[in-house]
């Protein structure tokens, strides 16, 4: 049995077979389920973008107020490369999460050695390895 699609559907006309009804379906149930995750990976992006895009040497403690931020990006991450979200995405798109995750939690890193740094609490040669990383 077939399925006739309008233009309006695919830009095209074509019949569908059952199967490939099927699989039209699972996709659309797919994506329907992965939507909100991406939407809150994206939500935190901005959010750390934004703290990201104001952070200059006096103020660089306000980088270590993304942790929570980092660590819901962790959770939703993890949520889509485990299970039957991860054969959703195509493995590109899971590598660019995983380097601006990493990114993130190096910049953080660093903003905890340099705030330190500026409190003493570091030697003066890693304060003057981390400006000069800035």
């Amino acid at each position: 049995m077939e399925h006739e699609c309008s233009v309006h559907e695919h830009g095209h006309n074509h019949g569908h077979t059952v199967e490939e009804m099927a699989a039209l379906q699972e996709r659309q149930r797919q994506l329907v389920i992965l939507k909100p995750h991406m939407v809150k990976i994206q939500a935190l992006h901005d959010k750390i973008d934004a703290v990201l895009s104001k952070v200059e040497k006096d103020n660089i403690g306000l980088l270590l107020t993304q942790k929570k931020n980092l660590k819901a990006l962790q959770r939703e991450y993890r949520e889509i490369t485990t299970g039957q979200l991860a054969q959703m995405l195509p493995p590109a798109v899971m590598q660019v999460e995983r380097e601006y995750i990493d990114n993130i939690e190096d910049i953080l890193h660093h903003a905890r050695l340099f705030k330190r740094g500026l409190q003493g609490n570091v030697t003066a040669e890693v304060v003057k390895n981390l400006e000069q990383s800035l």
